[in-house]
């Protein structure tokens, strides 16, 4: 579940930054699954305190959502960096990091994090 929540919060957070709103359709296409899926995974968010949902209307992400979306942001990047400065494409770099975010420790994360802050790619 909680990878389920995360992935979530950041294709609603990228979809804000990129477009400006959201709306479950725009958000099941992102996610590849049906508007009665989005609809209730977004009640679940809302009832969790991660996200703003009105039927029918925009999506937004609560204090709480936003600062969940900008640490999975962090992560996702200093994962990508990493692996782009051992080789890795930044294609596949940035695919891998979307599965490697969800499944590392924190205290991993928090080391990758410290490290690629300090490389260069």
């Amino acid at each position: 579940m909680q990878e389920i929540r995360e992935t979530y919060i950041e294709r609603i957070y990228e979809l804000k930054n990129k477009k400006g709103y959201v709306k479950t359709v725009d958000l099941a296409k992102e996610l590849d699954v049906k508007p009665s899926s989005v609809t209730e995974m977004l009640q679940k968010l809302a009832d969790e305190g991660y996200v703003i949902y009105e039927k029918y209307r925009k999506i937004d992400l609560t204090e709480k959502g936003l600062n969940l979306a900008r640490a999975l942001e962090r992560r996702h990047k200093a994962i990508k960096k990493l692996l782009m400065y051992i080789g890795v494409s930044e294609e596949i770099a940035d695919k891998d990091a979307c599965v490697i975010e969800h499944v590392l420790s924190k205290e991993s994360v928090d080391k990758i994090i410290e490290f690629a802050d300090k490389i260069k790619v």
